[in-house]
């Protein structure tokens, strides 16, 4: 029996960034035929969360384009070149505060293509069973992406204007931080250059090869 989530969670995706270590615009690189952010976003499709709130600046248009089958609101970073990446989910959390509704937001940056969906239902779990501003995947000893954030952090992250963007805000503001370890490789795998790129298309093919064994 499909049980209902106690929480309702936003996703959210930066892809704002110039892809500047990948000499090619990364989130429109094709992974079996699909391109990179929209790979991304069937992430939260596949875990149930319909509503995303995409971060966009370089080529934005184009991937407004490439996503224009999932229920997402496209929000802009102006200053993307001027920017890291903390300022484009400072917008987005922004937008996700004034459409109202929301308990918590999933931040995944838009390289990061090979999150198991069954990862964000464990996040999910964990924020509703328990006490924590935010929940973060870990191997244990290195946190991962994507964190899912409680709603009462969105303003205070939004007000943050410190150093080390997201770790640092929440050492300022003193979250109580829990953890879900996994050993899921996509939780590590993010595209930033010609060989994570290469290492991420050879982990979805094995993975597919091995759902289509089982």
């Amino acid at each position: 029996m499909k049980t209902t989530a106690l929480l309702k969670a936003a996703g959210l995706i930066t892809v704002a960034g110039q892809s500047q270590r990948m000499h090619a615009f990364k989130p429109l690189l094709p992974i079996n035929g699909t391109p990179m952010i929209a790979v991304t976003a069937n992430v939260f499709d596949k875990a149930g969360i319909t509503d995303l709130f995409v971060v966009v600046g370089k080529r934005g248009e184009e991937i407004i384009s490439a996503l224009s089958g999932y229920n997402a609101r496209f929000l802009w970073n102006d200053a993307f070149a001027q920017t890291e990446m903390f300022t484009s989910l400072q917008i987005g959390l922004t937008a996700i505060v004034a459409t109202g509704g929301y308990d918590c937001a999933f931040f995944l940056p838009g390289d990061m293509p090979a999150v198991e969906p069954a990862v964000l239902r464990q996040l999910m779990a964990k924020l509703e069973s328990e006490d924590w501003d935010a929940v973060f995947p870990s191997t244990g000893t290195r946190r991962l992406h994507p964190p899912l954030i409680r709603a009462n952090l969105f303003q205070p992250l939004i007000a943050y204007s410190g150093e080390d963007g997201l770790r640092g805000a929440f050492r300022a503001i003193d979250a109580k931080i829990g953890y879900v370890i996994t050993q899921e490789a996509g939780c590590l795998i993010d595209v930033d250059t010609p060989e994570d790129y290469a290492r991420v298309q050879q982990h979805l093919i094995d993975k597919q090869t091995q759902e289509s064994e089982q």
